[in-house]
């Protein structure tokens, strides 16, 4: 069983396999491939929201679109993403650039949006 270290984080070889690995965030333990898992803890240290290494898919093995340049409005954001590859989409999203693959953006600005309509709610008590 393999072992690597990454920001804090003690990632393991899941079995004989070199390819799968694995990694404890809290109470929950993430699979996957080494550049998804890293991903993952990437996400957690910067947002504090864990996601699931496979959200990352193969980290841009599959084209989603034929290389051409997409852009898309979710919730007032614009993501965009300018070569097609799935993983590579980016947002300036208050004002700060996040990057990554487009439903795990869309999670973390929906998480965000959640957390502050509750945050105006609990201020109009």
């Amino acid at each position: 069983m393999a072992a690597a270290t990454y920001r804090g984080f003690t990632l393991k070889t899941a079995g004989n396999s070199t390819d799968v690995w694995q990694v404890q965030i809290k109470n929950h333990t993430l699979s996957g491939s080494m550049p998804a898992v890293k991903k993952s803890i990437d996400w957690f240290c910067d947002t504090a929201n864990i996601i699931d290494p496979k959200e990352f898919g193969s980290l841009g093995n599959k084209k989603e679109t034929e290389g051409s340049p997409v852009q898309e409005d979710f919730h007032g954001y614009t993501l965009k993403n300018d070569n097609g590859n799935p993983n590579e989409w980016y947002c300036f999203f208050n004002g700060k650039l996040i990057k990554g693959g487009k439903l795990a953006m869309q999670k973390h600005i929906e998480a965000y949006l959640i957390a502050k309509q509750k945050a105006e709610q609990q201020q109009k008590k």
